[in-house]
């Protein structure tokens, strides 16, 4: 137990500081990638410049003399620039640098400039950065642009430099909790494990056995609760092998006198005692029960397993962080360098056509654009001793001509072989201090996600290689001790406790053959044949031999359900913008309504083959339609990846709803019918945990690989997710009865419209369920990835803003409901959530910014936990009480039906708002939808008389 217990630990601990060095890794080759375009950019601002004139004029920009040699001044600036091109709107290339001339730009470049909303964009290749400027007549209409190439060497060195670092870093990590965690379950696992060892012995029956205490030592005093850990539970378990032991002797005993001859049957003719011959089933799924030692013993490693995992993620996060911090300084520095360098030529090339100093005109407008692109310049200015020109606000408030102050830069500019003057700049240190807080926040999402991931593949590691054999051995030993041999289990033979638990399957097997062999030698019938059906009865005896029992954990599919759910989300923070980028077939339609196609399509699948679901869970069992739907589901994010058009997006984004709504409902029947009654409410609360944990990695780590990798690299993950999750399930879940003989169920409709007609009903519905649905789709799902895109953020901004809704829900969910417990009322948990909702999402609407959406995101994920089990809890009292007669499970059935078609009509009339009037005026939208629904629900509320159902607390 303790070399499994410490095996398990340090494999996880392993796969833990991979995984965060591998994101840490990504997540800096973003970073340093951003800044190497911004650099870029004010490069090929500058050379985009000079063609202005001409393009002001309406000539093409074609039409520029010594083109060439304009490119040409930007390899002088930065001398690892690979080639700068000028090329017309349709991506031809009209001047460059390259001497193999090429005739257009790559495909991914054009499609960058043509989906920029901006004068300035970027993308990059396998081997190449490029940062474009496009070049605007006076009319406002692209006219050509300006591309820098950029190798990624530097890029790559950084990035080999940096993986080299945490390796090591990670190695001694992992060596140092590997070797803390064996010490820490020695402490917690070596008592135990020693009177776990004697198990074998005690099985065995060997009467100098003794697990009650270890010799000498003490069972008081300092360490006597962890010599007597677990204690009780293994005397109690040692006990039951004991008893089971006597049951079989005297089972055994009682058997023998069969073997030998008996005297004449004085049972009287004609009275017939026949043995119960029915057919035994095969295999029989047993549950595992809530207080096993089993499960004892993982709720004290749990603990311990969070905590190595959290502190040795978070020490490798923060090493790392210091790493990527100082491999990204060079590159603000050389930021720095590069506008001295360009403001430095300005000034020099001026003064070289005769125009004196002070004389420089329109500088500070030039300055101040290429600022903008480099925004930890605070302050550029030109001085001779006195401040020539300036552009910017100085954060130090002696900025003035002296040449060296500190912490600000001078470079000097030469003219005819002498210093006419120098380049003052000021770097604003809030900047810095922003980007390395941007930096350490994507640290901590990546050890989030890696630790989240980390937990739920211990969790399965620890239940197979521990747990489910102290489960097997509980089991058998409880029911052979009470004289029950009619189970029998599949154990390995590694360790003492599964030796333990095969002399249980040995003795009920040999009893079995015994019984059988006795059968043989009677008649059915006389005193014999009662004595031996008296037997069969008490000692659950069969002619076809033991069952086997398959034990069942909802462990054996959390991982599968984790896996799954985190491949399903993985796309969400940049799904609208996916489908934005690929070729539009139909262009008469809105792009704004075009883009929540994908949506739109994923939800109806979801309504229209959830109501088969369970038929089909009945037909098939849960383990055939999981691994089932895997196949299509996999298909589907292949598609996803290949796709080069709306249409193949869209039907893609249909299937994998299809795959959605019979994988997590048919989990979902899994956890149902493979639980006792008593302990179904802790499954199904744990199957919510582990879903809304999947959706939370896959939101966050999205958004970082789609940054990295490419978007469309991230569906090939996402397949990979789900081909592990169906092997898992495969595997580890156990193939319960199919029922195909049974009556076959069948896909009942709602009762939409009778539902409805209850007036509180028809409030739950219209003012609380269906404006939280069009919060989640249309704002989460589809506004705020556009909005953020639009403020210029990243995905993994996107997908680290989106992530807070989904902790918000997980978090808040349980709290809401303790509150009703409390005994405020369900309906003012509800109503508070829906007005929380909307006034976030409206001053987003009213400030639109990065921080806004972000609170809002927050906001609505607070209201929505609130509103989430409150409306459960509302629409079972009313389906109750006040529509009893139509049952609890259709009326909220009808409830998952209006919400979700609302959610799709809802969804598609946001997004056509979006087209014509702008994000803005779609989210005040929702928010509006949101507040009025509140209303007109505490309308009801307010209006109902007496002691509704309403007001009745969750349970």
């Amino acid at each position: 137990m303790l070399l499994r217990s410490w095996i398990t630990f340090s494999a996880v601990i392993a796969l833990l500081q991979a995984v965060v060095g591998l994101l840490s890794v990504l997540q800096h080759n973003a970073v340093l990638s951003d800044l190497l375009r911004q650099r870029i950019s004010v490069i090929a601002q500058m050379t985009a410049t000079s063609f202005k004139p001409i393009i002001d004029l309406g000539l093409p920009i074609s039409m520029i003399r010594g083109g060439d040699a304009i490119v040409a001044r930007a390899l002088e600036i930065d001398d690892q620039v690979k080639a700068v091109h000028a090329l017309n709107p349709s991506g031809i290339i009209v001047y460059t640098t390259d001497a193999s001339r090429p005739k257009e730009v790559p495909h991914e470049v054009l499609q960058a400039m043509l989906l920029s909303k901006s004068v300035n964009w970027s993308t990059e290749t396998g081997e190449q950065i490029y940062s474009g400027f496009n070049v605007v007549g006076r009319d406002g209409a692209t006219s050509g642009a300006v591309v820098v190439t950029y190798p990624k060497d530097r890029l790559e060195a950084s990035s080999q430099a940096l993986v080299s670092k945490v390796v090591r870093t990670a190695l001694l990590i992992w060596a140092a909790f590997s070797a803390l965690s064996y010490l820490l379950l020695r402490l917690l696992l070596g008592t135990p494990q020693r009177r776990l060892a004697r198990l074998e012995n005690v099985a065995r029956g060997e009467p100098d056995a003794d697990i009650g205490t270890d010799g000498k030592l003490p069972t008081s005093g300092p360490g006597a609760f962890w010599r007597d850990l677990f204690g009780p539970q293994i005397r109690q378990l040692g006990a039951n092998l004991a008893d089971a032991r006597r049951q079989y002797d005297e089972a055994s005993r009682e058997l023998g006198a069969f073997a030998s001859p008996v005297a004449e049957d004085s049972r009287p003719e004609g009275a017939d005692t026949v043995v119960a011959t029915g057919p035994a089933a095969e295999t029989e799924i047993a549950s595992n029960p809530l207080r096993s030692l089993a499960r004892q013993i993982a709720s004290r490693l749990a603990p311990l397993a969070a905590v190595l995992m959290v502190s040795s993620a978070l020490i490798l996060g923060v090493i790392t962080l210091g790493n990527v911090n100082r491999s990204i300084e060079p590159e603000l520095s050389a930021r720095t360098n590069l506008i001295a360098t360009v403001v430095g030529e300005d000034v020099q090339r001026a003064l070289a056509t005769g125009v004196p100093l002070d004389g420089l005109v329109n500088a500070e407008g030039f300055f101040a654009d290429m600022l903008e692109q480099l925004p930890e310049i605070a302050y550029v200015a030109v001085a001779t001793g006195r401040v020539v020109l300036e552009v910017g606000t100085p954060i130090d408030p002696y900025l003035a001509p002296p040449r060296v102050r500190k912490g600000v830069r001078s470079h000097p500019i030469i003219h005819d072989g002498k210093e006419i003057a120098y380049v003052v700049i000021d770097v604003d240190p809030a900047f810095i201090s922003k980007k390395f807080l941007d930096v350490f926040l994507d640290m901590g999402v990546v050890v989030v996600v890696a630790v989240l991931m980390a937990f739920e593949i211990m969790v399965l590691m620890t239940s197979r290689s521990l747990t489910a054999a102290l489960d097997r051995l509980q089991r058998l030993a409880a029911m052979q001790a009470a004289g029950d041999f009619s189970k029998r289990v599949v154990v390995g033979a590694h360790i003492a406790i599964d030796r333990a638990a095969q002399i249980l399957v040995e003795r009920t097997e040999g009893l079995s053959a015994q019984f059988g062999a006795a059968w043989q030698g009677v008649d059915g019938s006389g005193a014999r044949g009662a004595r031996l059906a008296t037997l069969q009865a008490r000692y659950g005896l069969s002619l076809n031999g033991p069952t086997t029992l398959r034990f069942s954990y909802f462990t054996d599919l959390r991982l599968a359900l984790f896996l799954f759910a985190a491949a399903d989300e993985l796309p969400l923070s940049f799904m609208p913008l996916y489908t934005r980028a690929a070729h539009n077939p139909f262009p008469w339609l809105s792009e704004s309504v075009l883009i929540s196609l994908p949506l739109g399509g994923y939800l109806l699948a979801i309504v229209l083959v959830s109501p088969f679901a369970r038929p089909l869970v009945h037909w098939l069992g849960p383990r055939r339609l999981l691994i089932l739907a895997a196949a299509p589901t996999i298909t589907a994010h292949l598609w996803l990846y290949w796709a080069t058009n709306v249409p193949e997006i869209v039907a893609s984004r249909s299937i994998l709803g299809v795959g959605y709504a019979f994988v997590t409902l048919a989990c979902q029947d899994y956890v149902i019918d493979n639980t006792p009654r008593d302990e179904r409410d802790r499954s199904l609360g744990m199957f919510s945990k582990v879903l809304f944990g999947g959706i939370f990695c896959g939101t966050a780590l999205g958004g970082v690989l789609a940054d990295r990798l490419g978007k469309a690299n991230v569906f090939l993950l996402s397949a990979t997710f789900v081909l592990i999750s169906a092997l898992l399930i495969f595997s580890l879940v156990g193939d319960t009865a199919s029922r195909r003989d049974g009556p076959r169920a069948k896909a009942s409709r709602p009762p939409l419209l009778a539902s409805l007609r209850n007036r509180h009903f028809a409030a739950l519905v219209f003012g609380i369920a269906i404006p939280g649905n069009i919060c989640l789709q249309a704002f989460i799902c589809y506004l705020v990835a556009l909005t953020l895109d639009s403020l210029g953020a990243s995905p993994a901004d996107i997908g680290r803003t989106l992530m807070v809704n989904f902790l918000a829900i997980a978090l808040v969910g349980p709290l809401a409901g303790r509150a009703a417990e409390q005994g405020i009322p369900v309906t003012a948990v509800a109503l508070s959530g829906g007005i929380l909702c909307g006034i976030s999402l409206l001053t987003a609407a009213v400030w639109p910014s990065q921080i806004a959406i972000f609170l809002a995101v927050l906001g609505s994920g607070i209201g929505s936990g609130m509103v989430r089990g409150a409306q459960v809890s509302l629409s079972m009292s009313i389906a109750e009480t006040e529509l009893k007669h139509l049952g609890a499970d259709p009326v909220l059935g009808a409830l998952r039906t209006i919400e979700r078609f609302a959610s799709i009509a809802g969804l598609l009339m946001v997004a056509a708002l979006a087209g014509l009037y702008g994000y803005a005026i779609a989210t005040a939208t929702v928010a509006a939808l949101s507040l009025g629904g509140a209303m007109l629900f505490g309308i009801s509320v307010l209006g109902k008389s007496g002691a509704g159902p309403g007001s009745r607390p969750m349970s």
